[in-house]
């Protein structure tokens, strides 16, 4: 019976246990065990844990509550740009900086792990803590919308929608968005074609896509020269707050970059066209 309550005796929370178990092994001694003991015993560590659970669940739930509440009005009040012919960078190094950071002291731990099981730990932590960081500062994140006569960089790219051209075809409007195209950096050169299907698409506030049409510009984009291009598209009359926007297809290491738009968690940046 006494090996019964002392494993019974093990459900309690181990800082009781630190605190209490020699004075509990004493009183066993003394006072003897039964059946009503035993399911003493028993009903307290269960009574216990849950106290403790409880505890820890109302935090964690209260936590959830706070971030899907902060997400929300996040989601709610996008960053729109003033409209100004300014240039606006979703700029990857910083991120790219910290994932290789986060890689190296993940891979140094990693080392330590095949010997000690206090190492895996540290490794699983930080692994975990990095994940939760991207998907706490996505959703945190306002989406921001490009106005007409901005520019955004991504990468190397920087294109900005300069002016938008309407003409009624039927129950559609067909648009025409004359763009500007460069490239940030100081050497590089991008090669621009068109593209019998493109990455980039027009959608609208019900989450509509309407495929680009066509793309004028078959050039070579070089630092310090826009090239001006323009792309048409078709959407319906009753089409409103029309956007570009795009899938880039991106390796998996780039899509974890904190403030990296391809983050499958982060709203994805908008141009406005209406």
């Amino acid at each position: 019976m006494k090996h019964l309550i002392r494993f019974a005796a093990k459900l309690y929370p181990k800082a009781w246990l630190d605190r209490y178990g020699d004075e509990f092994e004493a009183l066993l001694d003394d006072v003897g065990v039964s059946r009503r003991i035993v399911f003493d015993v028993v009903k307290g560590a269960i009574l216990m844990q849950v106290q403790r659970w409880m505890k820890i669940g109302i935090v964690a739930l209260s936590g959830t509550s706070v971030l899907l509440a902060t997400s929300w009005w996040a989601g709610q009040r996008p960053y729109v740009t003033p409209g100004a012919h300014q240039v606006f960078r979703m700029d990857s190094t910083p991120g790219a900086l910290l994932e290789f950071l986060v890689l190296m002291i993940m891979a140094a731990v990693g080392l330590g792990a095949l010997a000690s099981a206090r190492a895996r730990w540290l490794f699983a932590c930080v692994a975990g803590s990095y994940m939760a960081a991207i998907v706490l500062v996505s959703l945190l994140t306002p989406r921001t919308i490009v106005s007409i006569g901005d520019s955004y960089c991504w990468d190397l790219w920087c294109f900005g929608i300069q002016n938008v051209n309407a003409g009624r075809e039927g129950q559609n409007i067909r648009y025409t968005a004359e763009v500007s195209i460069s490239v940030d950096s100081a050497t590089a050169q991008l090669e621009l074609k068109d593209q019998s299907n493109p990455p980039f698409y027009v959608v609208d506030e019900q989450g509509r896509r309407f495929p680009i049409l066509a793309n004028s510009t078959n050039a070579i984009v070089k630092p310090g020269e826009p090239v001006k291009s323009s792309f048409s598209f078709v959407a319906p009359v009753g089409a409103r707050k029309l956007y570009l926007t795009g899938d880039i297809k991106a390796p998996l290491w780039v899509r974890l970059y904190f403030g990296s738009d391809l983050n499958p968690f982060h709203r994805r940046t908008l141009l406005r066209v209406v």
